[in-house]
């Protein structure tokens, strides 16, 4: 007995040795604390400064203040773009920045519901890696190179960069495929783009005003577009129920989306998704949350968010949760059991400001995968590692984007 009892001992000794050396390279690093696929995650405040940090706690200063407030944030490859009152891009993480584009438009800081502040939304410019990192932001120039040698007067559109927002790379986007009495025609009208998003399909959607850059008076100019693919020409899709033939796009089917100058007040739709659902929410806080799973042709709108609050940004992490960021009412998750959006303020202050929202991973040697998710608000960036259901203030601040 005795003896057997020695023999199982050392079986014993002999699995624990396998265990703890299995999960250790030859030199004696553990896998399960090795990250192989670390994060970075620059973030920008109201001054105008730009951090990064590369676990949601320690951060350093890439860029001093300026004093211009940030607007959006992306990465393409090596470069980071940043919006101010120009596009500015760097590419040596931060070191020095340049000039990228200088006629970036934006929505003006005009009031919004109970006279609180518009903030442009992260989603007027977006990156997109499955197009060879193709980066698409809205404009406001009125001449233009299109790309095939001609010089564009009075034209005013969304242009794109096949070369990571580098300076002079440029070129408007102007060929769409529109409905109505003059379908087809390629550039018929400059369509001006202003918010984008990419289902997880791969399709560009993009939401455009009724006259390029100028909020009329009309009784809609919600415009509705997708693309298919880097080589494909831009598709609209805007439904006109009401048979409004001053509209001469509307394809006279389809339910639209609220018109921005529609009571109770004036919306302002930019766009998120979920999957392959497009969202629009409203950053004015009259109009709330609309759902399309045709690319924009038809529109319906959400249960559960608070009335009379802006909307500032949406996200899909990981496309396992859709969130939304709300003025003053904190954060909202999306329950796909009952269609609702529920309050998820769980570690978040009272009467937060949620600005814009992102996500990282950290993928260790053993395989492991932990994903964060991060928020901007007016109280600082705040993480959660549980999917949203519990979040923790990392770093203290006002701040306006996180990429």
């Amino acid at each position: 007995m005795k003896k057997l009892s020695l023999y199982f001992i050392a079986g014993l000794i002999a699995f624990a040795a396998m265990t703890v050396y299995s999960c250790k390279k030859i030199n004696g690093i553990n896998n399960n604390t090795v990250i192989e696929t670390p994060f970075s995650l620059y973030y920008s405040d109201t001054s105008g400064t730009l951090f990064v940090t590369t676990n949601g706690r320690d951060h350093k200063v890439v860029f001093s203040p300026d004093g211009k407030p940030c607007r959006s944030l992306v990465t393409s490859k090596e470069n980071i773009l940043w919006a101010k009152d120009s596009l500015y891009f760097s590419n040596n993480n931060g070191v020095n920045f340049n000039h990228s584009y200088d006629s970036l438009y934006w929505k003006s800081d005009s009031s919004a519901v109970h006279n609180l502040p518009v903030y442009l939304n992260q989603s007027m410019m977006i990156n997109v890696p499955s197009w060879g990192d193709r980066v698409y932001t809205t404009s406001r120039a009125v001449t233009m190179n299109n790309g095939a040698g001609e010089i564009l007067t009075n034209y005013m559109g969304l242009v794109y960069s096949d070369q990571n927002g580098a300076l002079g790379s440029w070129i408007f986007e102007n060929t769409y495929d529109t409905v109505g009495s003059n379908p087809g025609g390629a550039g018929t009208l400059p369509i001006y783009m202003y918010s984008f998003t990419q289902l997880k399909n791969g399709y560009l959607c993009g939401l455009a005003f009724e006259t390029p850059g100028v909020m009329t008076t009309a009784t809609r100019y919600v415009r509705n577009f997708y693309k298919s693919g880097k080589d494909q020409i831009w598709k609209e899709v805007t439904g006109n129920p009401d048979n409004i033939t001053s509209i001469s796009h509307g394809n006279m089917s389809g339910i639209p989306l609220p018109p921005h100058n529609s009571n109770p007040g004036t919306a302002f739709f930019t766009l998120g998704h979920y999957n392959n659902r497009l969202i629009a929410i409203d950053n004015m806080g009259y109009r709330g949350a609309w759902y399309s799973d045709d690319f924009g042709g038809n529109w319906a709108p959400f249960s559960g968010l608070p009335a009379g609050r802006p909307l500032r940004c949406i996200a899909a992490p990981f496309e396992e949760i859709c969130l939304i960021g709300t003025d003053s009412a904190g954060l909202y998750m999306f329950n796909t059991n009952t269609n609702l959006w529920e309050q998820k303020n769980n570690g978040l202050d009272k009467n937060l400001i949620v600005r814009n929202i992102a996500f990282k991973q950290n993928i260790f040697k053993n395989g492991t995968v932990q994903k964060y998710i991060y928020l901007a608000t007016n109280r600082g960036i705040f993480q959660s590692a549980d999917g949203g259901n519990s979040w923790v203030l990392t770093i203290p601040g006002n701040y306006v984007s996180v990429y």
